[in-house]
This record gives structure tokens, sequence and C-alpha cells, in this order.
């Protein structure tokens, strides 16, 4: 099966040993495996409850504002509603727990399960690991922890139901007025974009939590040489309670009472009443084949429509999308997520060859959206020296910059349409930035303080970003910049900057 498969290439790790593996040996944890695993479940745990209690009040803000618009023109509308119960689902949130009964409940994620199942092992197999009391406590608060923060997302899907649900009842109290203020809609519409970001917001928690980090690595690989360890997994594992293996299970005892492969295609051929094909029998396992084959194809174009609308599955099917609404798959994302750290530089020469300066500046930028993003930067200007035998790096400037990026439009139309996948465009941004350069060579701090010692720029143009292999480490990808830009200040500055830029540079 592809989840058993799965299973077996998560929880990765970088010093996790077994001695004489066949007999069971003894497994030496690496230092910092525990608080790795800690930190991980810690910092989600903060994040959902943070993240799930600032929602909740969002949407008990919104629905207390729609009521009063529609109050308005109905005063006994609110009374037709069952009173919400938002407050009710933060105190479950912050009180969850891990019992079993909701770990076996909602959506199954391998790596959880491997996590929890090698830490519940690790645990109780005492003398496989450590004989110290103090290790056998940490993986216990360890897993203490990790069914705590599965029992917070079972509650986080509760509100992501009860959202869904409350939906329909304010869509269907609307349904009952004709002549409502534009206000309600709007306020309805924040509603439903809030429970669709929250959504969404959960499925990249589940992600995040389902992935192994580079710490917990290989461990679940080396256990499965361990014959106790998949004992113990083909018992305690939500997936082994979930399917539970019979205890004869590979012996001929288990075969007893089942049904022989010729009976079972008796049976199909007389309930699926498969007509003959030239005087033969048609055959119930390759019809059912095609069939499954068939529902493959829908459900995978089904799939992409939920890709395109942003929903990747996480929505559920009572999930409603606002009219008129693109995602922005950047509002789910952490902070530090959304940060883009890029570097540039660009160079001036005296001569025909040899280049005097070179401007080296390093930049962090916040994505707003898909297409916007806005940043700051510094930069630094080393000279280089007259010529290839006069070779002299010093410093000579420093500079601060503010910039944004818009994603150019795609002005390439057929039949009418804009189209979207044109290769060029789609790689072209429009940039406009402010900045300030101190032009003079820097012999003291003093210099700074001198306000005619520093340029002003205003600069702005075009920008192609494309994607190229990353020089520092084999096979991983970055993203390279080409910026062609225009100064308007560059007569005003003394002695006057050069009035077109251009830039080369990376981002990470």
């Amino acid at each position: 099966m592809k989840i058993t498969l799965t299973i077996t290439i998560l929880l990765t790790s970088i010093g996790l040993h077994a001695q004489d593996s066949l007999s069971g040996g003894v497994v030496t944890l690496p230092p910092g495996y525990i608080s790795a695993v800690d930190k991980k479940i810690n910092g989600l745990d903060h994040r959902l409850t943070r993240q799930s209690e600032k929602y909740v009040r969002n949407f008990a803000r919104l629905e207390e504002k729609l009521l009063q618009k529609i109050s308005k023109t109905d005063s006994s509308a609110a009374a037709s509603l069952p009173k919400p119960g938002y407050k009710q689902l933060n105190k479950k949130l912050t009180t969850a727990n891990g019992k079993a009964g909701k770990l076996l409940s909602g959506q199954y994620l391998p790596g959880v399960d491997s996590l929890a199942t090698s830490l519940s092992f690790l645990k109780e197999a005492g003398n496989l690991v450590s004989k110290t009391k103090d290790i056998q406590q940490q993986l216990g608060k360890s897993l203490e922890n990790l069914n705590i923060l599965q029992g917070k997302l079972h509650e986080a899907g509760n509100i992501q139901a009860y959202v869904q649900q409350r939906q329909q009842q304010l869509r269907q109290l609307l349904s009952n007025y004709s002549n409502l203020p534009k206000d309600v809609s709007k306020y309805l519409g924040k509603y439903q974009r809030e429970a669709f970001y929250y959504s969404q917001q959960l499925q990249e928690y589940r992600q995040v939590l389902n992935e192994p980090d580079k710490l917990i690595a290989k461990t679940l690989a080396v256990l499965q040489n361990v014959p106790a360890f998949s004992s113990f997994w083909q018992k305690h594992s939500i997936l082994a309670q979930l399917f539970p293996t019979p205890d004869n299970y590979g012996t001929p005892q288990a075969l007893a009472g089942l049904q022989t492969r010729a009976g079972v295609q008796q049976v199909l051929q007389q309930q699926l009443a498969l007509p003959a094909t030239n005087g033969a029998s048609a055959n119930p396992a390759q019809y059912l084949q095609q069939q499954i084959q068939q529902a493959q194809g829908e459900l995978s174009q089904l799939k992409d429509k939920l890709n395109q609308l942003g929903i990747n599955g996480s929505g559920g099917s009572d999930m409603i999308v606002p009219e008129h609404f693109t995602p922005n798959p950047e509002k789910t994302k952490s902070f530090l997520k959304r940060i883009q750290l890029g570097s540039n530089f660009s160079t001036q020469r005296s001569g025909q060859y040899f280049p005097t300066r070179v401007d080296i500046a390093v930049t962090a930028a916040y994505r707003l959206s898909e297409k916007v993003q806005a940043g700051i930067g510094l930069s630094s200007k080393l000279g280089l020296g007259q010529n290839w035998k006069n070779i002299r790096v010093t410093g000579e400037s420093l500079g601060a910059r503010v910039f944004a990026e818009w994603k150019a439009p795609d002005l390439f139309r057929h039949g009418g349409q804009v189209k979207t996948n044109n290769r060029l465009m789609s790689s072209l941004w429009l940039y406009a930035g402010a900045e300030l350069n101190h032009h003079r060579t820097i012999e003291s701090l003093a210099e700074f303080k001198n306000y005619t010692n520093w340029s002003k720029n205003a600069l702005a143009g075009l920008s192609k970003k494309y994607s190229m292999r990353s020089p520092l480490k084999k096979g991983k990808k970055m993203q390279g910049t080409f910026s062609f830009l225009y100064d308007f200040l560059h007569r005003r500055n003394i002695p006057a900057t050069p009035a077109f830029v251009w830039r080369v540079g990376y981002e990470f």
C-alpha cells in the first residue's frame, strides 16, 4: 500500500543508530532529538491556538456586524438564529486533550502516526533506549504534547465545521429579504473569506505536522529493523487501530471461510449482469478495473478544479467560496515564510572594460500577495581601483532603499481574452523605489551627518525574474533577477548620478 510506503520514509534523523538491529540491540538517541521534537510540537501548538482564537474572534465580530445591519430592517431577525457558540468553541480548543477517540477521528496523517508510535515505543521500551528515568519522562512528555496537539487539531476541525454550518444559516436568513443594505453582503463576504482562509490555515498546519524535520532523520527506518518495534507498530499505531491485523495473520487458519477467486468472480458476474462477448463470459475484474480508472480520471479533474480555487481538499464539501473572490495563498503563511531575501549588484566603469565601482545590496521583501511585494534594503559601494594593474578595494559609500514590486499585467491578448500563460509577461515585474546613497569616500562617521553628502534617487523600471540552479547547493533551485531602471532625480544630484541603472541579482 502507498500509505505504508509513505510511513517507512518519514521521520528522518541524523544520529540514530541501532546495534545488532536484527536481534533488537540498543537504540541511541542523538543529542537534541527530544528537544527538536518538542520545539516542533510546541511551536505548532502555539500558532494553532493563537490563530484559531483570532479567527473565532473575527467570526463573532463579523456576525455581530451582519446581524446589526439586518436588525435595522427586521429587529427580530437575530432571534430566529440559534445562539452563536464561538466562546464555547474557543474554550474547547484551549482545554483540548489527547484522548484516543479524538485521535482516531478526522484526517489521517501518516507522519503524525509514525511520530506518535515511535515515541510510544521508545518510552515503553526503556531498556532499548536508556535506563535513566529522565529520558523516559521526556519521551512521555513529548508524547503527551503531541496527543494534545492532535486533540486541538480535532477541535479546530470542529470550529471549521461549525463555521460552515453557520454560513448556511446566515445565507438562509438573508434569503428571506429582498431589500437589504449593501453592507450586509459586504460583511457576509468577509465572513466567507475568513472561513476560507481558516480552512487553508488548518490544512497548512496539518502539512507542517506531517512533514519530517532534518534532525528527526531516519528514525523510523532504523526502528523498522528492530523486531520489537514491528510488533509494537502492528498493535498500537493509529493505522493498526483503524485496520487491525488478525492474530493468525499469515497462517493457513486465517484463510478458513474465505471465498476463492473463482467464487468471487462468479458472484460479481451474477451481480453485475455483464453481457457475453463473442460467446465468452465477460471478465468482471477487467470491468471493475475500467470503472475504477474512469472514476480516478473524474476525481483528478475535480481535484484540479479545487486546486484552481485554492481549496486543496481542506475545506470540505460544504466550502462556500464568495463570488469574485481570488484567494491569496500568502495570507495563511507565517511572517517569516512571507519574507523574500535577495541580493543584487551593479557596476560602474571608467574605461572600456575595467569596472571602477561595484554596488552590492541585500534586500528583504514582504510578499503581500503572489503579485505584490514591498521591502527594504542596504547597499554599499566598493571601489576597485583604476585598472587591472592597480586593483584596490575600498569602501566608498553606504545606502538605504525602500521599494515595491508588482507583477506586470499580461498585455498579450488572444481572442479578446488575456493570455495569462505568456512566458515573457509572466516573468516581468514593475519596480518602483526610493534610495539614499552616501556618495563620498567614507573617512569618518562625521561624513554621514552632512546632508549634502547624500544623493537621493527615485527609480522605476522593469525586472525580469527567472529560475536557475543555485551555485551554492547542487540540485537546489533559486530565482535570478535582472533589472533595468530609470532614475528620475539623477540630474538633481551633485555630481549627477547615472540616469539608467541595471542590476543583476538573486532571490532565495
